[in-house]
């Protein structure tokens, strides 16, 4: 079998999947070079000592190390030093190989095919999978400006709370933005924490921030109206994205491809003080991302079915007439990223055996 396919199985066999596609097979022959991709079918998600690979290739210890690094710096492998040597494992497509390659940086013409085909590839075919999953990938974290005083706040909602529980945070350019290449919100406001974040900022992906400019930069997000987004547990953040809904993979599902339940909302969902609204059109014009708001007759009304709890529209309002309130059907997320990961496959193979 051709390399390339057989890479692309390996991939698809990971819970986030890779759908078969032409424009996939593209991408990768971008990512892993032909002279490259040998050894990266060797591979799996868990981290393989150089030397264990380079047995199994049947090279030498230095010709697997060369490529393995060349590939890793690329950001299309993961990589790091176990028991004193460097080991390497294969990244699914969310997070890795659609972000990391855009953060690194590509030289132009290079990175203008590979945003070309990821927007192919996500229309045709990845958009679907990823909106399949259940519970969600993402989860919405709700602007702290917004969040109300008289609920109890669950601290797994609180970003900064989040990122503070941390160890190492690093600041990347969000690769969304940049392949859309279409918007001018904010590029450097990517957070990735600990083992993602040395990994990125090793490679030359990210760079390493103090806690006090993490705080700045949701704040700075929040202004800019974007949406804070991460992994859709509850104890341990590995990343948080602030997303647009004309870039962001994940808005997306809502917006273009009407798969209302993709993203995990927040606990809260907007609320509206009728008689202090003014009809201004703020909410609906420049702070709701996902189309939930509308002004009828003076008045803003809402969707509360689309409406995703990011609280952007509260903390603008000029008259107060907008708050977030309790949803009756929230989902607390899983506690950690193996659970959501344990839940997503679980129901993957509920919905085949059903099929």
């Amino acid at each position: 079998m051709h390399h390339y396919h057989r890479l692309r199985e390996i991939l698809g066999a990971h819970p986030v999947g890779a759908p078969e596609s032409e424009e996939f097979l593209e991408i990768l022959k971008i990512l892993f070079r032909p002279e490259e991709v040998e050894l990266a079918v060797l591979l799996d998600f868990k981290l393989r000592k150089a030397g264990e690979v380079a047995q199994k290739a049947g090279i030498s210890p230095e010709d697997a190390l060369k490529r393995l690094e060349a590939m890793a710096d690329r950001g299309a492998l993961l990589a790091k030093k176990v028991d004193g040597e460097m080991a390497y494992a294969l990244l699914p497509n969310y997070p890795g190989l659609f972000e990391y390659p855009f953060m690194k940086g590509m030289d132009g013409p290079a990175q203008e095919r590979l945003a070309r085909l990821w927007h192919a590839y996500y229309m045709k075919a990845m958009a679907a999978e990823l909106a399949s999953a259940s519970p969600p990938w993402n989860r919405v974290l709700p602007a702290e400006g917004a969040l109300p005083q008289e609920y109890e706040i669950l601290p797994y909602e609180v970003a900064s709370r989040m990122v503070a529980g941390t160890g190492t945070v690093a600041l990347a350019n969000c690769p969304c933005r940049i392949s859309s290449g279409n918007c001018d919100k904010p590029l450097d406001v990517c957070l990735s924490f600990d083992g993602a974040a040395r990994f990125l900022s090793d490679r030359g992906m990210a760079r390493i921030i103090s806690l006090e400019e993490a705080l700045a930069v949701l704040k700075r997000a929040e202004e800019a109206g974007l949406v804070h987004t991460g992994s859709n547990n509850a104890e341990r953040l590995i990343f948080l994205c602030n997303c647009c809904s004309c870039c962001c993979h994940f808005l997306r599902l809502i917006t273009d491809h009407g798969y209302l339940g993709a993203v995990a909302k927040s606990s809260y969902r907007a609320g509206i003080n009728e008689p202090e609204c003014t009809g201004c059109g703020v909410c609906a014009e420049e702070r709701c991302p996902v189309g939930a708001v509308t002004v009828e007759e003076g008045t803003a009304r809402l969707n509360a079915e689309r409406c995703i709890g990011c609280g952007l529209c509260v903390s603008t309002c000029p008259t107060g007439a907008m708050s977030l309130v309790k949803r009756d059907d929230y989902r607390r997320p899983p506690a950690t990223p193996a659970d959501l990961v344990g839940m997503i496959v679980e129901n993957k193979r509920k919905k085949q055996v059903t099929g």
